[in-house]
């Protein structure tokens, strides 16, 4: 029976079950998430812009148009999708699994290609089974898409005797890639070293000329207002050194949150939390890069160091643009999954590598690895591990004696030092995390000696292996990759949105002028494309400006309360959230002047007062 199992276990039809049921998990996570997941603010933007580019009523960049802050593809590629299919969240959202599909059918051929069938089937699993990154790609926003892009660069640059038309396409595919986010630049210098140190000479001036006349000619095109995206990352002194001079109407940005230095550690380690296999993947890859007889061949090494220089580079890039700034401090977990690709490549040839034992990873940089990073997870999950963690029961003590009865463990050390829940939080989650990693080394230990003599490998394998286990088992699931902000009642987002974006499409006609006053998630008015809408608000508070002059930011797609006075005092229509009926709308919208429908149906399915109220001028 056994050497049957054995024999079945090696045939095609084992592998396409195990294939299958691989896809039949990431499909279930994909449209339960799809379908539950409430919509947020640059989903509706990217869509709604898109489908107002792809049909012609606005182009990128265009005085007193849309705010164009991201490359034109961005925008381009996910309007196409609902000029064919209709514009709406289901189309947005449908697409989105659509290409993490692709992106999945992407890892397969590359890493089968690379190190063959099961760890094409291992490199597929880890995106497949983790919700957290699922959630992400799901949503029609661009990490989704940049990262189906980037799968397939490097599906056709990576590998040995690559032909040049591939090399070209690959190329070809780095700049479309920018070309829909440009922080994705560093892509560019990559394909065409990589074509030149892996490939050839002859390789690298395709890959040269691939890159660049896509590149080049999308900036001749919308030049020079796109080159506004390129100047915001340049320092004022090399913007006044050079002469560059941004003409943005002026006035203070409106978003400026104050985010505490906590709130910044915590998201750097929310994305090792989301992202760990990958991330101590490439970790094990910076230790052994300098070991040339670690990796099966000399292209193999010189693939794993620029990989593993860009993903370092791209990785902190978007650590500075986001824990270093205020605008978007917890966006840093979602920004790696732009490159997330690289990431999983790397760890696949480095886990493939760890299999073969020779020579052996150095113990001290695994043992550190652990130590600061089981911790930093804990910290990293403080609203749910570390919430359990607090409340875990400890015996009462009183005297020196134990009492009957327990009480929560962060109880304890209130007593003891004075201190609150929000103000422990922080220290005894990562403190009981530091106690796990303990344990865990000392497991590992005492498992490593029970088999040392049976695999004969040293402490460092069984500690990474044991921790790649624990990645798989504990970091992509929903005990910490889980967030208080799911849909706990189980409705259908997307429905709601239909519904709702029904009853504004009967109630509101074609051509008529719309003031939106229901937050910055714009979503609903993807079912309403026809009204005159303000373009501005497209981005809800991002692109709302305090003071400025309002035809020059109304010019580059901004807006102030200027612009929002002219506006209410002109419009038609006015959409109003109802749980942002404050006294001024309430004085403004009196009866003399206004008429009020019925208002919409819930667009949030859990929330009873997620309203839209309808105001029409007399």
């Amino acid at each position: 029976m056994k050497n049957k199992f054995t024999a079945f276990s090696k045939t095609p039809l084992m592998y396409g079950i195990l294939i299958a049921f691989v896809l039949t998990i990431f499909l279930t996570l994909a449209f339960t998430s799809a379908h539950r997941l409430p919509s947020r603010v640059d989903e509706g933007s990217f869509l709604i812009k898109g489908y107002y580019y792809i049909t012609g009523k606005y182009t990128p960049f265009e005085d007193y148009g849309p705010w164009t802050n991201n490359m034109p593809f961005a925008y381009y590629i996910p309007g196409l999708a609902q000029a064919i299919f209709g514009p709406g969240l289901r189309t947005g959202r449908y697409f989105a699994i659509f290409l993490t599909l692709l992106n999945l059918v992407g890892v397969w051929i590359l890493t089968n290609r690379l190190k063959g069938k099961w760890w094409a089937l291992f490199g597929v699993f880890i995106l497949a089974i983790n919700p957290a990154v699922i959630r992400i790609y799901v949503q029609a926003i661009s990490e989704g898409l940049v990262a189906c892009l980037l799968t397939w660069a490097l599906v056709f640059l990576i590998g040995k005797n690559r032909q040049l038309w591939q090399i070209a396409l690959g190329a070809f595919l780095c700049a479309l890639t920018t070309l829909t986010r440009q922080n994705m630049i560093f892509l560019l210098p990559f394909a065409v070293l990589y074509a030149f140190w892996v490939h050839g000479r002859k390789a690298g001036w395709v890959a040269l000329v691939f890159t660049a006349l896509p590149f080049i000619g999308i900036h001749i095109i919308y030049y020079p207002q796109i080159m506004n995206l390129w100047y915001a990352w340049l320092p004022g002194v090399v913007k006044k050194t050079l002469g560059i001079v941004i003409i943005n109407g002026g006035g203070e940005q409106a978003w400026q949150p104050v985010v505490s230095d906590l709130s910044r550690v915590v998201s750097f380690f929310m994305a090792f939390r989301y992202h760990f296999a990958i991330l101590f993947g490439v970790f094990l890859a910076s230790v052994m890069l300098w070991v040339r007889k670690w990796w099966a061949n000399d292209s193999e090494r010189k693939t794993v160091i620029l990989l593993t220089g860009l993903f370092f580079v791209f990785f902190w890039m978007h650590a500075w643009a986001s824990l270093t700034k205020n605008y978007c401090v917890f966006c840093f977990p979602n920004y790696i999954t732009f490159f997330l690709p690289i990431g999983l490549l790397i760890s696949v040839i480095v886990y493939s590598n760890l299999l073969k034992m020779k020579p052996q990873i150095p113990i001290f940089p695994v043992i550190l690895f652990t130590l600061s990073i089981i911790p930093g997870l804990f910290l990293g999950s403080l609203e749910t591990t570390g919430h359990w963690v607090m409340a875990l029961p400890f015996p009462r003590l009183k005297g020196g004696q134990i009492l009957t009865g327990y009480v929560p463990l962060w109880s304890i050390f209130s007593n003891r030092f004075n201190l609150e829940f929000h103000q422990l939080l922080p220290m005894i989650a990562p403190a009981f995390g530091f106690l796990i990693a303990l344990v865990f080394i000392l497991v590992a230990l005492i498992l490593h000696k029970k088999t040392e003599k049976q695999v004969n490998w040293k402490f460092s394998i069984t500690l990474s292996f044991l921790l790649l286990a624990a990645s798989t088992v504990l970091t992509p699931t929903y005990l910490m990759g889980n967030e208080l902000s799911e849909n706990l009642c189980g409705g259908d987002v997307i429905a709601s949105y239909e519904t709702v974006g029904a009853e504004l499409a009967k109630t509101i006609p074609e051509g008529a002028k719309v003031f939106w006053g229901a937050g910055s998630v714009v979503t609903p008015l993807l079912y309403i494309p026809n009204a005159e809408l303000h373009s501005p608000q497209l981005n809800g508070v991002y692109s709302l400006r305090r003071g400025g002059e309002r035809d020059l930011l109304e010019k580059m797609g901004y807006y102030n309360e200027e612009s929002t006075q002219a506006w209410r005092d002109t419009d038609e229509f006015f959409l109003i959230n109802y749980l942002k009926m404050g006294e001024f709308w309430k004085a403004f919208f009196t009866p003399e002047k206004f008429n009020e429908y019925e208002r919409t149906s819930p667009f949030d399915p859990c929330d009873a007062e997620s309203t839209i109220r309808i105001y029409r001028r007399k």
